[in-house]
């Protein structure tokens, strides 16, 4: 898998050097085991030239094993930072490249998730489980080879004693994949109803929630844990099976190699000790071989999960035409319904570059709808959409983006500074700079809080109506061929919303589409067309004389505003 790849990608001399590590410590723990059986040895020859000799390979084995250490000390970090940072920014850029349809498909836990609950796993019994694996593995090969050449018989019962940690840990230890997955889903799922908790906090106190919440959490919480739980249990009654089966199969070691000695005279004690040490280096390896392997493969449908969410695309924008619009946006016989309910039924309107239009109509009349669907948000509609002739569905979505500018109702402000918000971290011209924080009405508040002053998380350090300003300003150092608003100036007084209005209207070379609710006659006479929207048709268009003058709905509306 192309992600999984990331962790490796320019990291595998660190690779080769842990590998190389893990190879030593095998090799170590190998050899202080046959030096435990010499010194036995030694110690009933009463030899101590030679005992001082296996104290001098001692002290050079102890200090290459502190100088090993040191190496991975300094080795170790930088192979996780390189194979995290990689696997990390890999699927972030990968997302960064999904245009909002496809993102849209998922939850923005399930993304969060991904890149948190699941990379921390994957990194604690993926990454370095590889290093485990090969002590363990070259461990166990080295003590069988050093075990047969010792005494094949007893080194026969070993392993067949050394089986019984092995049969348990394949039994138990295939449950562990399943409920790895099991947990990563509902840790989304968790994560997505704690998300919505704490952004919708507000709205709970304001109508007193507190207790149903509390309910809903508590469900959400025990159906995690729940599955933490079994996963645990599993865990626990595989180890406590290993732990049995690994006694009775030194103890088994230890007697059958005493019979041997006693018996057989082919063993002498030395060497029996000698294999109930090497009986730790077997039985090490067959518990933890299968769970390391497990791990690992539980790591496989996360590996997966990521990859698929990341490489789901609708459609491919590679091969489609570039928008263009030099004249006009054609929208003909439209119709678009969610959930089996109609927004919009048979929407049939032109706008005509460098016009400006205002959107009006009651609540739920297909506005906000009608904005998304021209800027390719969302293409399962009926009818068609042309820029210049050309259908939007067989358009580059990025290209849509690239000539058209959106000014959202419900902002969305970065934990940055103001500066930032506003340029979205490119480098502006200073002049079109302060044009653009003029026109949006944003000079007080950065004279008095400073161009560089931080709006906290999601702006909770500004207010509605400054949060707007900034998204305005955002909009028009863009610079683009179309501008879009849905209601942007709603959390601003009246003298302020007409003034940042007025600007936007004295844009030139720009073709102006805003949704509005403020019908002020000094306004509305500024726009080129109103469009006057009711249950998803346009029962109305015109300029404002002519709308007052039908008698109709516009009319209507205008008078309850007043």
């Amino acid at each position: 898998m192309k992600v999984k790849k990331q962790i490796y990608k320019g990291n595998i001399l660190n690779f080769i050097f842990l590998t190389f590590a893990s190879l030593f410590e095998t090799a170590a723990m190998i050899i202080l085991s046959l030096m435990l059986e010499r010194v036995l040895a030694i110690a009933a020859t009463d030899n101590l030239q030679e005992l001082y000799k296996q104290g001098i390979i001692f002290i050079i084995l102890v200090v290459s094993f502190v100088l090993m250490y040191l190496f991975v000390l300094y080795i170790k970090p930088r192979f996780r930072k390189k194979a995290m940072m990689q696997y990390k920014n890999n699927i972030y850029n990968n997302l960064l490249k999904k245009n909002i349809t496809d993102f849209n498909k998922h939850e923005t836990s399930t993304y969060i998730s991904s890149l948190t609950n699941d990379v921390n796993y994957i990194e604690e019994n993926y990454i370095f489980s590889i290093f485990s694996l090969i002590t363990q593995i070259t461990l166990f090969i080295t003590t069988i080879v050093v075990m047969l050449i010792y005494n094949p018989i007893l080194s026969l019962v070993a392993i067949g004693l050394g089986l019984l940690p092995l049969i348990v840990a394949l039994i138990v230890g295939g449950k562990l994949m399943t409920y790895e997955e099991k947990i990563s889903n509902e840790n989304a799922s968790f994560m997505h109803f704690l998300k919505d908790n704490l952004i919708g906090f507000s709205t709970i106190k304001v109508f007193k929630a507190e207790k149903k919440m509390k309910e809903l959490f508590n469900q959400n919480n025990n159906s995690l844990e729940n599955q933490k739980a079994k996963k645990v249990k599993t865990t626990v009654l595989m180890e406590f099976l290993q732990t049995l089966t690994s006694i009775i199969a030194q103890y088994g070691v230890f007697f059958i190699g005493a019979y041997l000695c006693i018996k057989e005279k082919t063993l002498t004690p030395s060497v029996i000790l000698l294999f109930v040490q090497l009986m730790n280096y077997v039985m090490s390896p067959l518990a933890q071989i299968p769970s390391l392997i497990s791990k690992r493969n539980a790591c496989i449908p996360l590996f997966k999960k990521i990859e698929n969410i990341i490489n789901e695309k609708e459609e491919d924008n590679t091969n489609k035409e570039q928008a263009s619009f030099n004249n006009n946006i054609t929208v003909s016989d439209l119709h678009f319904s969610y959930d089996d309910k109609v927004i919009l039924n048979g929407v049939n309107y032109t706008f005509n570059k460098n016009k400006s239009y205002a959107i009006v109509g009651t609540s739920g009349s297909g506005k906000t709808t009608l904005i998304n669907l021209l800027l390719g948000r969302n293409n399962s509609y009926q009818g068609s959409i042309n820029y210049d002739n050309k259908e939007l569905n067989e358009l580059s979505i990025d290209s849509i983006y690239e000539i058209s500018s959106f000014v959202e109702q419900n902002v969305f402000i970065f934990d940055d500074t103001i500066i930032n918000n506003i340029t979205m971290y490119s480098k502006v011209d200073e002049d079109l700079l302060n044009k653009a924080i003029n026109q949006s009405g944003l000079k007080q508040l950065i004279d008095e809080k400073g161009i560089d002053y931080r709006c906290g998380e999601n702006g909770n350090n500004l207010s509605g109506g400054e949060k707007q300003r900034i998204s305005i300003a955002r909009a028009l150092i863009k610079k683009a061929q179309i501008l879009l608003m849905d209601e942007a100036t709603s959390a601003l007084d009246n003298e302020t919303s007409y003034e940042i209005t007025n600007n936007v209207l004295d844009l030139e070379n720009t073709t102006k589409i805003m949704i509005t609710h403020r019908l002020e006659e000094n306004i509305l006479k500024r726009f080129d067309e109103i469009i006057v929207l009711k249950n998803g048709v346009i029962v109305e268009n015109g300029n404002f004389e002519t709308l007052i003058d039908n008698n109709g709905l516009f009319k209507s509306l205008y008078e309850l505003s007043k």
